[in-house]
């Protein structure tokens, strides 16, 4: 094969290649749509704009306004319903005593305790234990300086564990607030409570203890430690204020007292 003919040969295989090279360019720049990438209509677009126009001023001219003046009724309150007055009830120096013994007990009794009082078997219950409803004086002892060895709570003995001493980690308060929670909770005990000052002579006579007590060794059930109740338990009711009688009744009892004095002396 000549030279020519070979040159010939390559400018046409190079033109085809080039005329390959554009078409796919082309095809880049302009690819055809496939399925489910059609080009939106523009006449569908205009069509929703028209629409949207035509609602909007519909429902504009319909509303009366979307300003605060035209939708606020003047003077208006809102009212509360009957028995509701946005506030938290206000509680009485004994619920305020009584809350603050349990927070004492969340903090120190309820992990054993339990806070429904009901222990486990090794921790005797509180629930309606008499070692803290036939006496304040023995709880206190046990509050005060702790507890070992066997003790039976409703006819279930136990002992395995140990009560640790509180005299150290709670002041007189503390523990007379804890004692009245106590009681209050698990005994049902709302008509008294137990005070600082109680506390404190419990503490003078039984503090000084080194080491914890055994049942036996703690005071008769029923002794009470000595105090008074504040006046904020059980306040006295004011004395309900007699109304006056109508003057018309008045006269009618003066006026018979007075004719029948006659007559007794009529009779004497």
């Amino acid at each position: 094969m000549s030279e020519q003919q070979e040159n010939r040969d390559y400018e046409h295989k190079q033109s085809v290649r080039d005329c390959a090279s554009i078409a796919n360019h082309t095809d880049d720049e302009n690819p055809k749509p496939t399925a489910g990438h059609e080009t939106f209509p523009v006449w569908l677009l205009i069509i929703c704009a028209i629409i949207l126009i035509v609602g909007g001023t519909y429902v504009g001219a319909n509303s009366g306004g979307f300003g605060f003046t035209s939708n606020n009724k003047s003077g208006y309150e809102p009212s509360v319903p009957a028995g509701l007055t946005g506030l938290a009830p206000e509680l009485s120096e004994l619920e305020k005593y009584v809350k603050d013994g349990e927070g004492v007990y969340k903090t120190v009794c309820n992990g054993c305790h339990q806070a429904t009082g009901a222990g486990n078997e090794q921790i005797p219950p509180l629930v309606d234990s008499e070692w803290i409803t036939n006496g304040t004086e023995r709880f206190a002892q046990i509050v005060l300086n702790g507890m070992r060895g066997p003790i039976t709570v409703k006819g279930t003995t136990y002992g395995a564990q140990e009560m640790p001493a509180q005299k150290g980690a709670l002041n007189d308060k503390q523990i007379a607030q804890v004692m009245t929670y106590v009681r209050s909770k698990f005994g049902n005990i709302s008509d008294s409570v137990v005070t600082k000052e109680m506390v404190e002579s419990a503490r003078q006579k039984f503090g000084a203890r080194p080491s914890q007590y055994t049942s036996g060794e703690l005071s008769p059930k029923g002794a009470m430690l000595p105090g008074e109740q504040p006046e904020w338990v059980a306040p006295e009711e004011p004395e309900a204020e007699t109304e006056p009688a109508p003057e018309g009744e008045s006269a009618q009892i003066d006026s018979g007292s007075r004719t029948h004095a006659p007559q007794n002396s009529k009779t004497t």
